[in-house]
């Protein structure tokens, strides 16, 4: 019966040792999930943070690029309003000839270019329309100067020497370019409302 016993003590011990390693791989089992289940939760979270961080910043890219397009929008709108100013402005200065307060228009743009050259020979240039006015305004001013009529413009004179080393435009459409350039920071700061 010593050997039954022993057989039976080996079989019993056999079964305690199957039954702890079944134990301790369950439990090694539920470890394993838990730890994995933590895994998953971690890296799940990542992968929601990591969405969350990619919609934002696709969100301020998309804010960035349309705020980018609005303004350029808007200062093309600015810049088109700045232009039809001018353009408006040119319309009605190309009448300036018809008007009646044209001979002392013309009078002071003549004076205020020949003034730097005092004392030179110089050439005005002016439209054909303007030769008479020229020549009287010249008189009046006890200036000499020659005269050509090799200039088309809506009113004014251009000045030079004759070797062209000095040429001074005093022209409707030079006074309008000079006013539109120093003037257009100051219209778009108004279009703007600042």
């Amino acid at each position: 019966m010593a050997y039954e016993d022993l057989l039976k003590s080996v079989e019993e011990s056999a079964a305690e040792q199957e039954t702890e390693l079944r134990r301790k791989a369950q439990e090694a089992s539920l470890e394993i999930r838990e730890r994995a289940k933590k895994q998953a939760e971690s890296v799940r979270l990542a992968h929601i943070e990591e969405a969350r961080r990619s919609a934002a910043t696709e969100r301020n890219k998309a804010l960035y690029l349309t705020n980018v397009e609005n303004k350029e929008q808007l200062i093309r709108t600015r810049e088109a309003s700045f232009d039809k100013a001018f353009s408006l402005a040119r319309d009605r200065l190309s009448g300036l000839r018809a008007g009646p307060d044209y001979p002392g228009v013309f009078a002071r743009l003549l004076e205020e270019a020949v003034v730097p050259l005092a004392g030179q020979a110089f050439i005005v240039h002016v439209d054909p329309r303007d030769e008479p006015l020229c020549r009287k305004t010249l008189d009046q001013l006890k200036i000499a100067g020659e005269i050509r009529a090799d200039l088309e413009t809506a009113g004014g004179v251009v000045v030079s020497l004759p070797d062209n080393s000095v040429v001074i435009s005093n022209t409707v459409e030079s006074r309008l370019a000079q006013v539109k350039e120093r003037q257009r920071h100051v219209i778009h700061a108004t279009l703007s409302g600042d």
